[in-house]
């Protein structure tokens, strides 16, 4: 029987009773049965209730109790300590605790309405607590309630003794086997399963007996099932019982043992002794044939602990249930289970609760974790127990610590998880663990026809067998179809994989099975890269992250025909040889943590045109750089502080991208030519230099050297200022100085700058946004800016505190709508967008299918968004949409998600052209009847217009004139009558 303890209460029941009245006869016959029963129980043998208050003691095992018996005796109310119990346990009742009422040799009616007794008792007390009427009314209130409780009464000559007792402990009995076992602390994905569990269950059919089998491999979650439906349905048969890693406790303690914890759960007795496993057969046979039981036997690995705990259906009565787990399906085969329940993995959103859950102990997360937990989950490939475990592992650890744990799991899985997935493959005979270990290592994702055949030579005619035993074991799955596949998870993979490096831990050549490119390295050459001058046809080698090579042959840098380098993710790679390699279109260097100088080049190689050099500790570039002669896309993100001077020399080169490079800067070159700043290719027309720490010294030193950009991105660095050199770039469309706080001024602005970002710049002077609103600047070209600000220049023709703005036309669409919104963008660390979309009577203007605008923080300030309407992503051109006479309305709105924004202000200007009509362009409702005066000429027109525009206004004319002759003519003719 489970420990009260385990369900959070440290007693079963709590004993109230008058000491003199029944302490050495029936209070002590009731516990000692319950304790018989295996029944934790309260029995207060201190003989305190002579008058005393209750004690804290006491009245803390009182509320840790599940069950209070309370044992109302002739002279029980006599004792104020017995009534303050009383007190104290109905109050517990409240909160969830069970209370059986015993009248001992005492009418019910009597507690009830204080009769007898309890009438003279409470008089007495009425006397000794005159001052104190609360607690007497208390005390009377208690009473009343036990009373009104379904229990028990026990007259002389009724019934024996202990059979009243045993009707008593019957009913705990029942009671407490139906406390809920704990399932798991966080049960994610677990509904859909225990409903298709209670399905197979078909609990109402009382006629027969079901066995249901639940298999699937270690750890993926086959006992937290069975517990979730044992929870579910225990309440419906006389007795129940969950045994727990039978494979474990039958190996430990034997299977006569397990045996006795069956009937003792299912029977609650509690001293229950069996000479052999074949006599605990009999007693099984015997005692529950006759009741409808649930028995669960959890993890179970061997047929004869089938044939020792349930040989049989007629074992037990009709409506009991068998449920066996096991990772072995052919066990339930063998024992005919004819319902079963294959367990299968996570989805990718359960896995990723199941891991948040675990590792922060809360629904939410601080979203910085978001491509770690992704990794975790792709890691863990939906097995719940990885998922807890590496959670639990990982609490409290910061996005580093993550990372790094995640790469050590992957080179060495964690024990504990190999730990428990290893059972399968123990329970393997020699040959199939070593048939396992070759797919493990070599053959997953193959073809089973073709794995079959290579592996039939070292196994003879026996592959068709292993497979299936491997099948059956949860250790792989074969996908049929038209090319049947050997698969198995992830984790199983790394369980193999693993076993198979113990064997030579530290020298792969004394292994059977190479897989990996390291050792595959190790092997030929002690963890060096061989000499590969007898390959001259060789046009790729991979050492991707091969985490054991420190060092790389020469030969590699003379390979003729050598079209693709990759040695990323090196991390112990400490130098590279130096390269000649003409025909090399691909170098990837990038991850090698301790790779601190690039190789020489010493000859002309032109097939390279993006160069990577990521998360490296190279600090400098050599000058033989320049022998990358076609290079035209550079991309650092490392440790570099210097740029060579021959980099001027690189006549292809058009995009420099500098991101993360803390320490860089516009230095002196080396051989005291001019600073580096006025050596970059005058090509280059892309320029982005993000998170480097730059300061105005950047402007100092040679900028003027990148005036032939078009796009230039200065992100999230410490300048003050942008210069006024800047306008002496005028092939400038683009910059982006965006997240940099410190930026307080704008000295100039490029002659054809068209977009321009500066959101969360929040240092920047109104001057200088007074400055981005220039009107010239705007209505020359069409523009896009970004920037922190809060006003709407006076020249817009129109302003709006909503989110919306609009205006009416007719003729032709205007030339140049220019359109501004004021608005905090963005909620912290979420991703939004914000789409403007133009309505032109009440029909969108139909646009391509993207976000306009992503925002990716909240910002404190508000922010300007300033944009011709002309750069919507629309399809065709406003101009030139066909429009007749009629007056147009046109409407900007603004789509997206800002959850905690409120758009400030919307407006619209509309460019006044040379020889433009501006009758053509209102900002008010022209049929509206609030300004007749002023529009009235303008309806006349529009009404002409339209009439005009139909063919009608010649025939009107007609049939006027011909309305106002009959007219007079009516009239004289009533004159003359």
């Amino acid at each position: 029987m489970a420990t009260p303890s385990s369900h959070g209460f440290t007693y079963d029941v709590f004993l109230s009773f008058r000491g003199e009245d029944t302490r050495y006869d029936f209070t002590a016959n009731l516990f000692k049965a319950l304790s018989d029963k295996g029944i934790h129980t309260f029995f207060d043998d201190d003989k305190l209730e002579s008058g005393e208050e209750i004690t804290a003691t006491l009245l803390k095992t009182i509320e840790e109790s599940r069950i209070a018996i309370v044992v109302l005796s002739h002279n029980y109310a006599s004792s104020s300590f017995c009534l303050d119990e009383l007190a104290t346990i109905l109050h517990c009742k409240t909160k969830g605790m069970l209370v059986i009422p015993v009248f001992y040799k005492v009418d019910p009616s009597h507690v009830r309405h204080q009769k007898g007794s309890y009438e003279e008792a409470l008089a007495k007390h009425q006397k000794r607590f005159k001052d104190k009427k609360e607690k007497l009314q208390k005390w009377k209130v208690a009473l009343r309630q036990v009373a009104d409780l379904s229990g028990y009464h026990f007259k002389d000559g009724d019934e024996y003794q202990y059979d009243f007792i045993g009707r008593i402990v019957e009913r705990v009995s029942r009671e407490i086997n139906r406390a809920p076992l704990h399932v798991a602390d966080h049960p994610v994905g677990l509904l859909s399963q225990v409903l298709k569990v209670k399905k197979l269950l078909d609990v109402g059919s009382n006629d027969v007996v079901h066995m249901i089998g639940i298999h699937g491999m270690g750890g993926i979650g086959k006992t937290t099932l069975a517990l979730a439906a044992y929870n579910l349905i225990a309440g419906d048969f006389d007795g129940s019982c969950f045994l727990q890693n039978v494979r474990e406790e039958s190996n430990k303690y034997g299977l006569k043992h397990l045996q006795t914890l069956i009937l003792s759960e299912i029977l609650g007795e509690k001293n229950i002794n069996l000479a052999s496993v074949q006599r605990g057969i009999s007693v099984i046979q015997e005692r529950l044939r006759r009741k409808k039981v649930l028995l669960i036997l959890d993890d179970v690995d061997n047929r004869k602990q089938l044939q020792a705990f349930a040989g049989r259906s007629d074992w037990f009565g009709p409506g009991s249930r068998v449920i066996i787990t096991t990772r072995d399906e052919q066990l339930l085969k063998s024992h005919e289970v004819e319902r079963t329940y294959e367990v299968g993995e996570l989805n990718k959103n359960d896995s990723l609760q199941l891991l948040i859950w675990n590792a922060f102990k809360r629904e939410n997360f601080d979203p910085s974790y978001k491509d770690v937990l992704k990794r975790v989950v792709t890691y863990a490939s939906g097995l719940p127990l990885a998922l807890e475990v590496i959670g639990s592992n990982l609490v409290g650890k910061s996005v580093e610590e993550w990372e790094s744990a995640i790469e050590h799991y992957k080179r060495i899985p964690n024990r504990e998880i190999l730990g428990i997935l290893k059972v399968s493959f123990d329970a393997l005979g020699e040959e199939e663990k070593s048939v396992f270990l070759d797919i493990a290592c070599c053959f997953k994702g193959s073809n089973l026809t073709e794995v079959e055949h290579i592996l039939g030579a070292l196994y003879d005619n026996n592959m068709k067998h292993h497979v299936g035993v491997l099948v059956e074991k949860s250790l792989i799955k074969v996908w049929r179809g038209r090319r049947s596949v050997v698969e198995m998870h992830d984790l199983i993979e790394d369980m193999g994989r693993q076993i198979d490096q113990q064997e030579s831990p530290k020298e792969p050549g004394k292994r059977r099975r190479l897989w990996l490119p390291k050792d595959i390295i190790h092997v030929l050459k002690h963890n060096t890269i061989p000499d590969m001058s007898d390959l001259p046809n060789l046009e790729e080698v991979s050492f991707k992250e091969c985490d054991s090579l420190v060092a790389v042959h020469d030969s590699i840098g003379f390979m003729t025909k050598l079209k693709i380098l990759n040695a990323e993710g090196c991390n112990k790679l400490m130098s590279f040889p130096p390269l000649n390699l003409p025909t090399l279109e691909s170098l990837e260097l990038s991850y090698c943590s301790n790779l601190e100088k690039f190789p020489e080049i010493l000859g002309k190689m032109g097939n390279i045109r993006v160069l990577r050099l990521e998360e490296l500790p190279i600090k400098e570039l050599p000058v033989s750089f320049q022998n990358l002669i076609r290079l035209e896309d550079l991309i650092l993100s490392c440790e570099i502080v210097h740029l060579p001077s021959s980099i001027v020399m690189m006549p292809e080169l058009l995009d420099i991208s500098v991101t993360n490079c803390k320490g860089w800067q516009w230095v002196k070159s080396k051989d005291g030519e001019d600073n580096i700043g006025s050596m970059v290719s005058s090509k280059v027309d892309w320029f982005l230099a993000s998170s480097c720490n730059l300061d105005d010294h950047f402007f100092s030193t040679g900028f003027m050297q990148l005036a032939q950009v078009r796009s230039l991105f200065l992100r999230e660095n410490n300048f003050k200022f942008l210069p006024e050199c800047i306008k002496e770039f005028h092939n400038l469309y683009t910059i982006d100085v965006s997240h940099c706080k410190h930026l307080q001024e704008i000295r100039g602005v490029p002659p054809k700058l068209k977009r321009f970002k500066a959101i969360n710049c929040i240092s920047l002077s109104s001057s200088s946004s007074s400055m981005l609103l220039n009107k010239q600047m705007h209505e020359a070209r069409k523009t896009e800016f970004w920037f922190s600000g809060t006003s709407i220049p006076d020249w817009f023709d129109h302003q709006s505190s909503g989110s919306s703005s609009s205006f009416w036309f007719r003729n032709k669409f205007p030339a140049k709508v220019l359109s501004l919104l004021i608005a905090p963008v963005g909620d912290k660390d979420e991703f939004h967008f914000i789409r403007p979309m133009v309505f032109i009577d009440g029909k969108v203007q139909e646009s391509k299918f993207f976000c306009f605008k992503e925002i990716e923080r909240m910002f404190e300030l508000d922010q300007t968004y300033l944009f011709d309407l002309q750069v919507l992503p629309v399809y065709g051109n406003l101009c030139e949409l066909p429009l007749g006479k009629e007056w147009k309305h046109v409407e900007v709105t603004y789509e997206g998600v800002i959850k905690t924004s409120i758009v400030k202000a919307t407006g619209i200007h509309v460019f006044k052209e040379e020889n433009s009509i501006m009758e053509d362009i209102r900002f008010d409702d022209p049929y509206s009847n609030k300004k007749v005066d002023k529009d009235l000429n303008a309806s006349q027109s529009q009404n002409y217009s339209l009439l005009q525009s139909i063919g009608l206004f010649p025939t009107c004319k007609f049939f006027l004139g011909f309305f106002l002759f009959v007219f007079l003519l009516l009239f004289f003719i009533l004159l003359l009558a």
